[in-house]
């Protein structure tokens, strides 16, 4: 899954965070407050390489000023293509098969 047809969702204060296919028809992101990629067209339109830095910045937003918890944070932004290929390949989570 990448940034175009994901959502990724989260609750300030906690450690609940989830990536979610975009559109939510399922209705995963009920229960959470802030919602962010896909949600917005901007997102969706943005190349990789913009994704990706997109990405990287929106993990900081979650966990210094939402104080979202980093690992959970990192957690859930292993669903999301543009995350895993900037990650080092020792980093907690990451498929042998991704390196």
């Amino acid at each position: 899954m990448d940034a175009t047809n994901a959502m990724l969702c989260w609750n300030p204060n906690s450690d609940q965070v989830l990536v979610v296919p975009w559109p939510d028809k399922a209705g995963h992101a009920s229960g959470y407050e802030r919602e962010a990629l896909a949600a917005y067209k901007e997102v969706r339109e943005m190349t990789f390489e913009q994704r990706k830095a997109h990405i990287f910045i929106e993990a900081m937003h979650l966990i210094v000023r939402d104080h979202v918890n980093p690992i959970a944070v990192h957690q859930a932004l292993l669903g999301l293509d543009e995350y895993r290929k900037d990650c080092a390949e020792d980093m907690p989570g990451i498929p042998i098969d991704e390196v």
